[in-house]
């Protein structure tokens, strides 16, 4: 596969409000971690530094994650996971309602775009219209809808 990568999309600020979020938990859950166990101050250091590089590791991974395309196929990219799917094993690029099931309660979530690849298999790319990337720019998700779409339709080394 092709090494040249580009995200499909510029990234939402909700990110940043993700990372400033988990920073301010980690502060304060070493703040009560620290009295709590009334912790010293070599102690509390060491806590502090572990908890820094959690942080930055986590907000690397963050910043990078997301759907990117080449000529060949798309990298699905979340915090844990990547995947790679070539674009000739993929049949059918669609916009879904998903329904996520909170207790006795099934609650709408929003669109996604998800991929139905020949072998019958479906993926979740979890690039939802209401999500950090695309809450308030619905017209970025149908842009990058439609790019995955057209991309599926030409053939590789066409266009």
């Amino acid at each position: 596969m092709s090494e040249n990568w580009q995200r499909a999309y510029h990234p939402g600020a909700g990110r940043w409000g993700v990372i400033a979020w988990e920073a301010a938990g980690l502060t304060y859950l070493h703040w009560t971690t620290v009295r709590l166990f009334d912790l010293g101050s070599a102690a509390g250091w060491v806590l502090a530094v572990t908890f820094a590089l959690a942080w930055a590791a986590g907000s690397w991974q963050v910043g990078k994650m997301g759907l990117y395309v080449s000529d060949t196929g798309l990298r699905l990219r979340g915090v844990v996971r990547t995947r790679t799917v070539e674009w000739v094993a993929i049949e059918a690029v669609t916009v879904e309602e998903v329904v996520e099931r909170v207790g006795p309660w099934r609650v709408p979530a929003g669109r996604t775009i998800m991929l139905t690849l020949h072998d019958g298999r479906r993926l979740n790319t979890a690039m939802w219209e209401r999500g950090l990337d695309f809450h308030g720019r619905a017209d970025v998700f149908r842009a990058v809808y439609q790019e995955l779409r057209d991309r599926i339709r030409t053939p590789v080394g066409v266009g």
